[in-house]
């Protein structure tokens, strides 16, 4: 009876840990236990496409990918590669395609085991024929890579609209759907178009976020804003701040120098009227100093009701046009 051609587990000998490769494995000062646990794992990663590190059927897992499924460092995953290279343990095609060179010494029965050993690697020799006719080394981008882009970029689409979707829904907008829903999913896209979908959120969720501040939770208020933005081609948060920033520091000039105006304005304004006071201070003394031959302070000002203090200057520059009429009055009228 033939195999099944998918395998969900592995069956490890009794002596996996005493084979040569593996004791030499983990005789690596400091990484050895590190190279094993995810030689495991990548064995485990292989079952469901007979011994090949595939994501799906038609893209390979790469060293980064492998990092974040096996938990492991880029740096840790990239070494170990090297090392299983070294030690026969896997094979690495043109394509990027990764075989675990022993899968099948540990699945499926030990009585076929020698005859699937062959055919597995007949498979991989087939492989990596195809791959050298395939593999072009001048193309910038391979098929795969294209594939695995168009997949990470849809994931990072559906993250954007979940996020937007829950500010709106958090803050009050009501519960998101039919129009509101599209609008969303059309809005991040024009943003994205013109940078990405992180930066399309970032720029939406501020919107969000001004519109809350000023007690407005309308999604009509929020659309108001971005086609602003994007009119005035700000794109990305920090080009909104940048202008921002700058509409900030123009006004504080502004104010700044309507403020320093204005002091100009009353420091003029309080010199013309100690030039009047001076005007009118000399002539109360001229009066004076007409009515009785010499100039000197009124002293008889003291006497008077309304006109206590006996400094002229003071009362002049304290005062106001009335007081001047009043001193003018005193001093013609005193004999």
């Amino acid at each position: 009876m033939a195999d099944n051609k998918k395998y969900y587990y592995i069956r490890l000998k009794e002596n996996f840990f005493d084979s040569d490769e593996i004791k030499l494995l983990e005789s690596i000062p400091n990484d050895g236990y590190k190279f094993s646990n995810i030689l495991l794992k990548m064995y485990l990663k292989s079952l469901k496409y007979d011994g090949r590190l595939m994501f799906n059927e038609r893209i390979p897992f790469n060293a980064e990918m492998l990092a974040t499924v096996t938990g492991h460092s880029l740096g840790d995953v990239t070494r170990a590669i090297d090392m299983f290279k070294k030690f026969g343990l896997i094979e690495v095609l043109e394509t990027g395609e990764i075989y675990m060179l022993d899968i099948q010494s540990f699945i499926g029965k030990t009585s076929t085991e020698a005859d699937r050993i062959k055919a597995y690697r007949k498979n991989i020799e087939h492989q990596k024929q195809v791959s050298v006719q395939m593999y072009d080394k001048s193309t910038p981008e391979t098929e795969i890579e294209k594939e695995l882009e168009i997949e990470l970029e849809t994931d990072k689409k559906q993250k954007s609209y979940s996020q937007i979707v829950a500010m709106f829904e958090n803050n009050g907008f009501g519960s998101v759907g039919g129009i509101l829903s599209q609008n969303i999913s059309d809005e991040l896209k024009d943003f994205a178009d013109e940078s990405n979908y992180s930066e399309a959120t970032k720029v939406i969720s501020k919107a969000i976020e001004i519109a809350v501040n000023q007690g407005n939770n309308r999604p009509a208020y929020v659309w108001g804003i971005t086609k602003n933005w994007y009119q005035r081609k700000l794109f990305t948060l920090a080009s909104i701040e940048a202008v921002e920033n700058k509409r900030k520091k123009d006004t504080a000039t502004s104010e700044a120098k309507k403020q320093s105006d204005a002091e100009k304005q009353q420091a003029a304004q309080e010199k013309e009227l100690l030039a009047h006071r001076q005007e009118q201070y000399e002539k109360v003394l001229s009066i004076y100093s007409e009515k009785f031959g010499f100039v000197r302070t009124p002293v008889f000002l003291q006497d008077t009701p309304d006109l206590k203090n006996n400094d002229v200057w003071e009362l002049l520059v304290s005062g106001d046009d009335e007081t001047y009429e009043r001193l003018k009055q005193v001093v013609d009228s005193h004999e």
